[in-house]
């Protein structure tokens, strides 16, 4: 059930902000065992149950070989990934805004998301969440 919640909220935050520059990235990662199929069945898994999905979906990895996550690694050495769903704020030049554990509701980061969107418009760049 975490999964369902998550993959419509997210798809919603999505919903709400894509047209203001916001852009949700997802990144499957075989290292928590959630992810055992290939590419191509990942992708038609998502796009079957969750239709309203239209953000970006990359190719299943592990943590260790994602550049994403290497360069978020650098920049936040004591962030410990422990679950799909590990939520990142990033804005329009790759730094880490913020980070957010799999517990939390992707609805409770929608103030941090504004207010990025607002530094962003200022600078006029775009941000995204990397889920």
């Amino acid at each position: 059930m975490f999964f369902f919640f998550h993959s419509l909220v997210i798809a919603e935050l999505q919903k709400t902000y894509g047209s203001k520059g916001f852009s949700v990235l997802a990144f499957p990662i075989s290292d928590f065992h959630q992810e055992l199929g290939s590419n191509k069945e990942i992708l038609s898994f998502v796009r079957d149950t969750f239709p309203e999905v239209d953000f970006p979906i990359f190719s299943l990895n592990s943590l260790d070989n994602s550049p994403v996550y290497q360069s978020i690694k650098k920049q936040k050495p004591e962030e410990i990934v422990r679950w799909n769903f590990h939520k990142f704020l990033i804005d329009g030049n790759g730094q880490v805004v913020a980070t957010f554990d799999t517990k939390v509701n992707p609805l409770k980061i929608s103030k941090q998301i504004e207010e990025q969107l607002e530094k962003e418009a200022l600078k006029g760049r775009k941000k995204h969440v990397i889920s």
